[in-house]
């Protein structure tokens, strides 16, 4: 009779620890992995995650990720999967391109970038510019990080050595209109220097004028071959008129 009190005991004993097991895993979901938390704060931030550590007290995971506007540092609870504590730790600086300082110069100075080119000081990106106004030139140092100004003083006068060579100015050229390049030489104008790219095609022949220093085309003119065809002809008509007019006066002779 002992033994079996014993096991009726071990019996009942086992139901209730299994009632409460079964209790407990119900009253405490389960957490959801570190990857669906990591997925979870880059689709709400966008970015990369550098980090994630596991709170399993508080059944979080503090994950730290890095975006276009810097490093977040933010909590994903495993079983809520809400996110809290969402804190810009570091804010990213956002550097100008060159068009951008080129737009910002031109409109502070009212004036015109003639050349603009970046360059590295003391490991922070700037870029020098020259710029016209009232006829006059102006050598600017232009700070992208900061977004401003930090050097301006007029200069006597304008120069410019082309960066686009000659080849350069002939590949840019040809896009613009189709032929053979005939001539190649550099000219001085009101905006800078200058390549004239002369070009013989099938209709007409051009001249296609490239900036020395952007490689921008600044004009195209273009004379039609019928023009010079129609040119010809009344020259040769006039020969023949004058031709005409002597065998007239010598008749009268």
């Amino acid at each position: 009779m002992m033994k079996v009190k014993i096991v009726l005991i071990a019996l009942i004993v086992a139901g209730l620890l299994f009632t409460l097991f079964q209790v407990f895993i119900k009253d405490s979901p389960k957490m959801i992995s570190q990857q669906d938390a990591e997925q979870i704060a880059t689709k709400l931030y966008g970015g990369e995650v550098l980090s994630t550590t596991v709170d399993a007290e508080k059944d979080n995971y503090q994950i730290s990720l890095e975006n276009d506007q810097g490093i977040y540092n933010l909590y994903v609870n495993g079983q809520t999967e809400k996110v809290s504590n969402v804190r810009l730790v570091e804010k990213k600086k956002i550097v100008l391109t060159i068009d951008e300082a080129k737009k910002n110069i031109e409109n502070e100075l009212n004036g015109r970038v003639q050349e603009i080119k970046q360059v590295e000081k003391e490991g922070r990106p700037f870029v020098e510019a020259i710029v016209e106004k009232n006829q006059k030139y102006y050598q600017i140092e232009y700070d992208l990080n900061e977004k401003k100004i930090t050097a301006n003083h007029e200069v006597k006068e304008q120069v410019e050595t082309p960066v686009i060579s000659k080849q350069e100015a002939k590949d840019i050229a040809l896009k613009q209109f189709k032929g053979e390049v005939t001539k190649i030489s550099t000219v001085e104008t009101s905006t800078g220097t200058h390549y004239k790219v002369t070009i013989d095609g099938q209709k007409a022949d051009a001249n296609v004028y490239v900036q020395g220093h952007t490689g921008v085309v600044s004009s195209i003119s273009v004379n039609s071959k019928q023009d010079d065809d129609n040119d010809d002809e009344d020259e040769a008509n006039e020969a023949d008129d004058d031709h005409d007019d002597d065998e007239d006066d010598d008749d009268d002779d």
